[in-house]
């Protein structure tokens, strides 16, 4: 990296700051650079990006809303689209999208996008959305739910996780 001021050197500087973001306070570490021969600091795109990340991160880990490769990972797990998960979920489809591509949901949607991860949960959003789609795919993904479920329930590990497990999936195989 050269100064754009310049075309001299720059140094990476990095300083504590707080951001305000959703109305709430977050501390992070700020990375610029500063111009060696003007002593301007600056950022680029990437910076930038790295910078509300990290307070991304923080709000994601308070509210338990999450990442965008964990919310497109749950998808690929159940073996949807990003259409047909927008389809269950009852969200429209290029707002999933964005959810996916980084952008931050609210604290409702976060949240239950982090709790879809638990094939019992998911299972009740499929049954709901059961009639908005073809029966074939229905069934489909009737399956593979129910085999993420059974695969959960098999690494139980103590009586009390797989009676949970069991009073809450008792739905999926009626």
């Amino acid at each position: 990296m050269t100064s754009p001021f310049t075309g001299g050197e720059v140094r990476l500087c990095e300083e504590p700051r707080t951001l305000t973001y959703r109305k709430e306070e977050y501390t992070y570490i700020h990375r610029n650079y500063q111009c060696v021969d003007t002593g301007i600091f600056f950022t680029d795109t990437e910076l930038d990006t790295a910078n509300i990340e990290q307070v991304h991160a923080q709000y994601r880990e308070k509210y338990g809303i999450p990442s965008p490769t964990e919310i497109a990972q749950t998808r690929k797990m159940y073996g949807l689209s990003a259409t047909k998960m927008a389809q269950v979920l009852g969200l429209g489809v290029n707002q999933y999208r964005l959810y996916e591509a980084g952008e931050m949901p609210s604290e409702a949607i976060g949240k239950m996008l982090k709790s879809i991860q638990t094939p019992v949960v998911f299972y009740g959003y499929v049954e709901n959305a059961r009639k908005q789609m073809p029966q074939a795919d229905y069934a489909k993904l009737f399956q593979k739910v129910q085999q993420r479920i059974i695969d959960e329930m098999k690494q139980m590990t103590s009586f009390s996780q797989f009676s949970d497990m069991f009073y809450l999936s008792q739905g999926a195989f009626q």
